[in-house]
């Protein structure tokens, strides 16, 4: 209603500029419904795509060919707290001219859920399940996947592999302890401050954890649970007062997932399905 003097014209909403088409950095087979927003992962698919996802408990970057992750720090200020982000590994093609040809060619979200995004590197045929939670990360290794390379920002202090070569222990001189394991034999050298492999192009499915505080007893915890891994997370409000997580999971043997502590005060203990594992 108008007042007086006033005339009676309807509103005009401002009008606004914005791109029309989809991110570049979503699959095709994504695009035929709606996509969600402000999404743990948007960083991913904003501006250059190379913003760094938190990903309880690592940092992951992706930029051209790479895929970067930290596990990060805290820095506090009088008026806010950040999470500083080092490149503590980076995985990318081990080939000079691998990383030059595909500079241009990014990451692709092929899947999404509630808990988890799924990366693509289609330059490097190389696929990583992102699950919120998990204590690794996951990356599916493919035989048109060229030669592997790890690479760190800090000092290589020692890397060692078991007899089977399915497990390698890459220590930093910053007092971190990581631990690459393979679903099957892969052999990784080290030379120069990188690891590479030894591109048989083999498909193996390879997972990288950090030792929380280098422990031996978290160590046991963590080859006990390798084999097992989460491709995507949802979460369901089914029931009052309740919201119910699921997982889908790939490989064999029970699935290692973290929980923050008010998670362990809400857990229902009761159904058997659940095992806390305590010092972990």
């Amino acid at each position: 209603m108008a007042l007086p003097g006033e005339k009676d014209e309807p509103f005009l909403f401002p009008s606004t500029s914005y791109d029309s088409n989809p991110p570049q950095y979503l699959s095709s087979d994504l695009l035929s419904s709606s996509l969600p927003t402000h999404s743990f992962f948007q960083p991913f698919v904003e501006a250059d795509g190379n913003n760094p996802v938190y990903i309880h408990p690592y940092n992951v970057e992706s930029s051209a060919s790479s895929i970067s992750l930290c596990f990060p720090s805290r820095r506090v200020h009088s008026t806010f707290i950040d999470q500083v982000f080092k490149a503590d590994l980076t995985i990318s093609p081990s080939t000079q001219q691998t990383q030059q040809g595909f500079q241009s060619h990014c990451h692709v979200i092929s899947s999404f859920s509630d808990l988890s995004v799924t990366l693509d590197i289609p330059s490097s045929h190389l696929t990583f399940f992102l699950v919120r939670g998990c204590p690794f990360v996951t990356l599916s290794v493919s035989h048109h996947t060229p030669p592997l390379s790890i690479s760190t920002v800090h000092k290589v202090s020692s890397f060692t592999s078991n007899d089977s070569l399915t497990k390698y222990t890459l220590k930093l001189d910053n007092d971190q302890t990581w631990l690459i394991y393979a679903s099957s034999p892969i052999k990784f050298s080290y030379s120069d401050g990188v690891i590479t492999d030894d591109g048989d192009g083999v498909n193996v499915i390879v997972r990288i954890a950090l030792l929380p505080n280098s422990s031996s007893a978290s160590e046991d915890v963590l080859d006990r649970y390798s084999t097992c891994y989460p491709v995507s997370g949802d979460a369901f409000f089914t029931k009052t007062y309740c919201v119910e997580y699921k997982w889908e999971k790939r490989g064999f043997g029970d699935l290692l997932m973290l929980a923050h502590p008010l998670h362990l005060q809400l857990l229902s203990k009761g159904e058997g399905n659940v095992t806390i594992l305590k010092n972990f």
